[in-house]
């Protein structure tokens, strides 16, 4: 089984592989972004096909609008060929890569070849520990059960509810890429920071499953699992 990674950009991607047996990353191609679907579909991938992309997460670690447009185009491509599809931190990536190869090319055809050598280290990331890859997964998305107008601070930590507006009142820690990609296509701001939040909230919302992984990071006064 080959396993593909991607760095996505906005006009081009750089496309990596690797057997599943050799673990050995190599460029294959750079494609235009727009043909990005059309390009694996000629692959013929099988469902326990596996496509890498490198996800786009600022030095601070904090997610961005390039984030959400790299998951936008994960999802659409998961839908299409209906593989297995990974994230992977793509931070200091080009640093990386301009350290590799400093004192040894130019700088310009550095550039040239950026595209394929960022896919080529973003697989190589993936095989090294393929445990620190986050799966891409659709997630359920979760409705208010009940008006919350009396409590002053709420957090909404790391899942999906069907908010019709963003409230002043209410903060959203998504560190999921899905579920951070669900608020940003509703343009409402969420954060994947810990950093970012208030100390104190009258009111945490979240999943079962995630109340051991919340630990009690901040104080609150309630929390309610859904």
């Amino acid at each position: 089984m080959k396993i593909y990674a991607v760095d996505y950009g906005e006009q081009h991607c750089g496309i990596a592989v690797s057997d599943d047996n050799i673990k050995i990353a190599v460029p294959k191609d750079t494609v235009k972004t727009v043909d990005l679907q059309s390009y694996f579909q000629k692959l013929e991938l099988k469902k326990n096909s596996i496509v890498v992309f490198g996800l786009p997460i600022s030095l601070s670690g904090r997610y961005s609008k390039q984030t959400c447009l790299t998951i936008d185009a994960a999802i659409k491509l998961k839908k299409t060929v209906e593989c297995k599809i990974f994230f992977v931190d793509e931070r200091l990536t080009t640093s990386s890569l301009y350290n590799e190869f400093k004192g040894k090319v130019s700088s310009k055809k550095i550039k040239l070849s950026k595209d394929q050598n960022s896919s080529v280290l973003i697989l190589s990331i993936f095989l090294s520990n393929t445990k620190n890859a986050i799966e891409l997964e659709e997630k359920r998305i979760f409705e208010l059960p009940e008006d919350f107008s009396n409590y002053k601070d709420i957090l909404i930590y790391d899942t999906a509810l069907n908010l019709s507006l963003e409230k002043e009142n209410i903060s959203i820690f998504a560190r999921d890429p899905w579920i951070f990609w669900f608020y940003c296509t509703k343009n409402i701001k969420s954060t994947s920071l810990i950093s970012d939040l208030k100390n104190y909230y009258d009111l945490v919302i979240l999943e079962n499953n995630k109340k051991d992984e919340f630990n009690q990071i901040i104080n609150f006064s309630k929390i309610m699992c859904l």
